[in-house]
């Protein structure tokens, strides 16, 4: 009787599955490198947050603008987390707005901004959804040789209110950011 090539390849799986080697790399000290600071006020407390650097062998910056994918308008995000702390999720900070076709110095559009409660950027937040933001890009820092990184600092203010978030109530919210952030290599600057 002829077995079946599935059954004979599935039973030689588990002799493969040793074999295979899973590479776990080592990171550097150091790592994720810090890439800039957002700091301003929330309802008058002062905030702090930092923007890093996760890439290992791809773009994985916390602060980067690139096309959309059903679109070519460039979009800026900033992921900013809790000083030192770039593993927690809770209470980091999101930003994004839209920069047309090239990216520019100037105001975004359709800005959106969030504090999250936890892990999930759907969860618990403090957010600007439905409601005006600015976000402004005051400079960008001078194409650099060998690097897809620029400097880019600005601003943001909006109103935050509380999504799925009991026991919080809108807040005000001034910020800056000074920071690298990765440009995809679809991205256009507008100098």
């Amino acid at each position: 009787m002829r077995l079946p090539l599935a059954i004979l390849l599935l039973a030689a799986l588990p002799a493969f599955a040793e074999d295979i080697v899973v590479y776990d790399p080592e990171l550097p000290e150091g790592y994720p490198p810090k890439m800039g600071d957002v700091f301003g006020a929330l309802g008058g407390e002062t905030v702090v947050w930092e923007t890093f650097d996760f890439s290992i062998g791809a773009f994985d910056a916390s602060a980067w603008i690139g096309a959309g994918y059903e679109t070519p308008e460039m979009t800026f995000h900033l992921m900013a987390y809790a000083p030192g702390e770039p593993d927690t999720m809770a209470g980091r900070f999101h930003a994004e707005a839209d920069f047309g076709a090239a990216l520019h110095i100037g105001e975004g559009e359709n800005v959106v901004v969030s504090i999250m409660k936890g892990d999930d950027m759907d969860g618990p937040r403090l957010s600007s959804e439905g409601q005006p933001a600015l976000l402004v890009i005051d400079s960008l820092g001078p194409d650099r040789e060998d690097s897809y990184n620029r400097r880019v600092t600005g601003r943001i203010e909006a109103q935050l209110c509380p999504i799925d978030w009991k026991q919080q109530s809108c807040q005000d919210l001034v910020l800056t950011f000074d920071t690298d952030m990765q440009l995809e290599t679809t991205v256009v600057v507008q100098e």
